[in-house]
């Protein structure tokens, strides 16, 4: 029996094509909108971020004019060796773990990712698979789960924690009650999307530990991992190397190289596998390499970070910087407006907000496109759209985030309650 204050809304496959159609009636809205030419700012999407606003101008001439000369050629199904072994090499450095290049497969991209670590564990051979039942810990970003639902036709069944005090599952019990539907994987955000709120490390340890031994996978996106809070933090050990735990990452937002799908997966050989088997066997022809240019900007990214953990500044430290004044400046003209309730953030470069005095997330985001700007309503990642909850990133320039926050001010002032 679900005790009385657990803190989640249960959604199934036909729920979660609610939130996939929320996405499509939001982009065609967008679309309109474009095609008419009268956007002038965007907050609403970290994948839209221009580099210069990430990156320096070192990282940038790597993109386009400085390639090494490894960037000119074919590479490695299972992606760039030196690079697997530099992702390596910050993993054990950050957690005590113990992992191997042939534990990581590059991808095109986190979603590139997730599906082919799907399709692995149900093992799609030969035209069978097997049925999963796939128990998802949200928000999150359902459109991940469109393929497993409509092309191999998966159970999804979804725990979303959208509530205004905090998005995460808190309790062990709630953990409980998730492991009491007998699913073949639990797939985790962490921190989550769209709020950017780690679980607890206690309760995912405690998801780990739950699952050993159990033919359960716990599959963990940790896209939105950077940019922590102060005192916020992933908070993993050595504990996260298990033979049943899969992680999925890219930098595609960190460093704002979206355009080049690139990600990877952390996981046991018995899931990468090699040319002929995994996740590798699956890419063949694709090559886990993205761009070569791309691998070589991670490499030296990777590297600054492996030297500050050690103690040696970033020297992209001055962009955070100014990323988090872009945080400081929103969060507060947020705050002075009574129709607008902060939610929790942990980390990445969005902020969360509920929104009184609109019928739902659509209306609102159709009058700011009215106005000039977009601000990613998150029907779509697992919030009742009467909820209201909307997304704003901060990695924009300055004049985007002026304008859009009025903009949205003015939207707001300009509605009277429940009438919009």
């Amino acid at each position: 029996m679900i005790q009385k204050n657990i803190h989640y809304k249960i959604k199934r496959n036909n729920d979660i094509q609610k939130c996939l159609r929320a996405f499509n009636s939001y982009y065609s809205l967008l679309r309109t909108f474009i095609d008419r030419g009268v956007l002038k700012s965007s907050l609403d999407r970290g994948a839209f971020t221009h580099p210069s606003q990430i990156l320096n101008k070192e990282f940038i001439d790597l993109l386009g004019t400085k390639r090494h000369r490894i960037s000119l050629g074919y590479g490695q199904e299972a992606g760039e060796q030196i690079l697997r072994e530099k992702i390596v090499e910050l993993e054990n450095l950050k957690y005590g773990t113990n992992y191997k290049a042939e534990n990581v497969t590059l991808v095109a991209g986190a979603w590139s990712g997730v599906e082919l670590v799907i399709e692995e564990i149900s093992k799609l051979y030969n035209g069978n698979y097997k049925k999963l039942k796939i128990a998802v810990i949200g928000p999150t970003h359902y459109q991940l789960f469109q393929r497993p639902i409509e092309v191999l036709g998966l159970e999804v069944l979804a725990f979303d924690f959208t509530k205004l005090e905090g998005s995460v599952p808190t309790q062990f019990y709630e953990i409980d009650e998730i492991l009491k539907t007998k699913p073949d994987v639990v797939f985790v955000t962490n921190p989550n999307n769209p709020n950017g709120e780690y679980i607890p490390s206690d309760i995912l340890k405690y998801l780990v530990r739950k699952t050993q031994n159990k033919n359960i996978y716990v599959v963990i996106d940790e896209l939105q991992n950077f940019m922590p809070a102060k005192n916020k933090d992933i908070g993993y050990g050595k504990w996260i190397q298990q033979e049943n735990i899969i992680r999925i990452d890219s930098f595609s937002k960190h460093y704002a190289l979206a355009e080049y799908r690139h990600g990877w997966v952390i996981a046991s050989n018995k899931i990468t596998g090699d040319r002929y088997s995994g996740i590798v066997g699956r890419i063949r022809g694709f090559m886990g390499n993205g761009p070569r240019a791309c691998n070589d900007v991670i490499l030296k990214l990777i590297q600054s970070e492996i030297d500050y953990k050690k103690g040696k500044a970033h020297p992209l430290e001055k962009k955070w910087n100014t990323l988090l004044r872009k945080h400081d400046y929103i969060v507060k003209r947020l705050s002075k407006n009574s129709r607008i309730t902060i939610l929790p953030r942990d980390a990445c470069f969005n902020v969360c907000i509920k929104v009184s005095g609109f019928k739902n997330d659509m209306v609102l985001s159709k009058k700011l496109m009215e106005e000039g700007t977009l601000i990613m309503p998150c029907e779509g990642y697992g919030y009742e759209s009467e909820d209201v909850i909307m997304r704003i990133t901060f990695a924009e320039r300055w004049s985007k985030v002026f304008h859009s926050m009025s903009s949205l001010e003015k939207v707001i002032n300009n509605v009277k309650e429940n009438e919009g």
